[in-house]
């Protein structure tokens, strides 16, 4: 196709030469490969599916960039690429997307791509395993391997579930850093095992862990105890124990089978608080303690403070962490604030904020049923919910558009609502909330006109499409979102996946000011994949007084636990109760949905 037919078929607004040279030959090829996998998982055929991939290989072997190619009108003498492939690139060079690819994105539900990046899943045994447990993440695929689930499906033996298995652990390994809830999950099971079997008189984990850092690297556990020795041997006891990387008279490390490595430390009890101080600090953290130390003529380490030259007496501290802070005029930091971030010099002023606590969250506003993506009945997601202690929560299922997840119509609204009126009533004095995740659309408009957002008691607005577009685009996307009165918060702002998909271009600054002149809520999302916002946002938002709100986005009754995560990432952003949203009691997010509604556009 000549270049100015290839322009006009696109039907989207050219870039200047400068704007489409940005888009790089790397990432049109993986949105045509992201075309061909989802060809694949549709079922829509193997040949159109290879002709996508096998162009996405020749633009990635090119030695200039697709925008010169355009320009020359040359783009279908690439190999495999065709006018229609062409008139797909162009629109992607236009516009950062793709109709086919944002027609394939509305119908392919969130995270089921990934899936394909695990060897030994294909698109067949991909959609297999959606159709029959309705998995969209590694991390489930990986629980229900581990549970021998998918030797139960079609065509899946034990020796690929085994596989698959593997693959999973090495794709893990491969980044060397663990999501957070994988890492929690070993070091709680390892401290439990531990003080079952008296390895000390305390027992805990540190390190990033603690800190509850995005992704961990190492498990540090700090142990005390006179006799070092039962705790090191209890360690390379343990059953889940891989191989013994070190050991010694103070520490331990260990390789687990699930990939995770392991340093054990002992130290006695008088030096407890200063080893966890010494264990759970960030690198710049503790340089700032031990220069504030030598200021003041002391010496800080893992053993306790002492005085310069008196390392060898007795320490004026460390048996605990207050008394390791108070020692050196500080208030007691919170382990999610120690990365020298100026809680040093807030402790010293006496300054640090009281931060935010999971028994101050009063309900989740984002979680799932199996009415779209999720896997447990409305019923038992309500109920979980209430058992957690929360006074209110919104079923917040997808929109139409999501087609995979089963994105609800108007009708079937209407059908699920009838379901949460009977429970709300039978459970009061809980509350149950009917809830909406509407998708915004790739031209900026929502899912529903006003009259369908209005038989939500809760909206939570997000991206699921068109996640390459321009920054601007983007940013302007959301932030009209953001101004319709009707919508409630906006969900992962960012869009990223950790360890697997970075953010979309999006302007955070713009969002959180948006945020706090509209009061549109933005989301701490617990998603061990998406803690999103991030806590350097969440520090932003808090600073300008941009209204938060965190929430699990669980899809099962077990995710609904993800709520911790949410908070510890506040933490790290600062946050208080005051700063969040859903810490307010039930009454006055009754009202809050009744003046919604009062101000509903007109």
């Amino acid at each position: 196709m000549p270049r100015d037919e290839s322009a006009r078929a696109s039907g989207a607004p050219a870039k200047s030469r400068r704007d489409a040279l940005t888009t790089s030959n790397e990432t049109v090829a993986r949105i045509l490969d992201d075309v061909a996998d989802m060809i694949d998982l549709a079922g829509e055929g193997t040949f159109r599916a290879v002709t996508f991939r096998a162009a996405a290989r020749a633009i990635r072997e090119l030695r200039e960039p697709l925008a010169v190619y355009r320009e020359e009108g040359r783009l279908t003498e690439i190999e495999k690429v065709g006018p229609s492939v062409s008139s797909v690139i162009v629109e992607i060079l236009d516009t950062g997307t793709a109709k086919r690819y944002d027609e394939l994105r509305a119908k392919t539900p969130d995270g089921l791509l990934d899936l394909l990046r695990v060897p030994g899943v294909g698109p067949a045994t991909a959609r297999t395993i959606y159709e029959h447990l309705r998995i969209t993440s590694i991390e489930d695929l990986e629980d229900a391997a581990r549970q021998g689930k998918l030797q139960t499906l079609p065509k899946i033996q034990a020796k690929t579930e085994e596989r698959i298995l593997r693959s999973i652990e090495q794709l893990q390994r491969r980044s060397g850093r663990s999501l957070v809830h994988h890492a929690l999950r070993d070091a709680r099971a390892l401290v439990a095992y531990l003080t079952e079997r008296g390895a000390g008189a305390r027992i805990a984990y540190a390190g990033s862990l603690r800190r509850f850092r995005e992704t961990i690297g190492d498990i540090d556990v700090v142990v005390a105890t006179d006799d070092p020795r039962p705790a090191h041997e209890a360690l390379r006891d343990y059953a889940d124990v891989e191989r013994v990387i070190v050991q010694g008279d103070t520490k331990t490390s260990v390789a687990l089978k699930s990939g995770q490595q392991v340093d054990l430390r002992t130290v006695a009890p008088a030096s407890w608080g200063a080893a966890l101080v010494y264990f759970t600090g960030a690198k710049e953290h503790n340089v700032r303690l031990r220069h504030l130390a030598l200021t003041r003529g002391l010496l800080l380490n893992e053993y306790g403070l002492f005085r310069a030259g008196e390392e060898n007496g007795p320490p004026l501290a460390g048996a605990t962490e207050e008394d390791v802070y108070a020692a050196l005029g500080l208030d007691w930091i919170p382990p999610e604030l120690r990365e020298d971030h100026g809680e040093v010099e807030a402790a010293e002023k006496h300054a640090l904020p009281k931060l935010v606590a999971r028994p101050d969250v009063k309900g989740d506003l984002h979680c799932h049923s199996d009415w779209t993506d999720g896997r447990d009945t409305l019923e038992a997601m309500v109920r979980r919910a209430q058992a957690l202690g929360y006074e209110y929560v919104a079923v917040t299922d997808h929109s139409i558009s999501l087609g995979m997840a089963k994105g609800m119509t108007l009708d079937r609204i209407r059908e699920r609502n009838a379901i949460i009126e009977r429970l709300d009533r039978q459970l009061r004095p809980f509350r149950v909330f009917s809830g909406c995740e509407v998708n915004i659309r790739a031209d900026g408009t929502l899912d529903y006109p006003d009259d369908g957002l209005l038989l939500f008691d809760v909206v939570t607005a997000s991206i699921h499409s068109a996640m390459q577009q321009p920054k601007d685009v983007m940013t302007k996307r959301i932030v009209g979102a953001m101004r319709d009165p009707l919508v409630d918060a906006i969900s992962h702002p960012t869009g990223r996946l950790l360890e697997r998909r970075d953010a979309y271009e999006v302007d955070v600054d713009e969002l959180i000011r948006v945020s706090a002149e509209t009061g549109c809520r933005l989301e701490v999302n617990g998603g061990p994949e998406r803690l999103d916002l991030a806590d350097v946002a969440v520090r932003r938002a808090v600073n300008a007084k941009a209204p938060l709100v965190i929430n699990s986005d669980a899809h099962a009754i077990g995710e609904l636990d993800w709520m911790e995560f949410g908070v510890s990432t506040a933490r790290r952003g600062w946050a208080t109760a005051a700063d969040v949203e859903n810490t307010k009691p039930l009454g006055a997010m009754l009202e809050h949905i009744e003046r919604r509604r009062r101000e509903r556009p007109r």
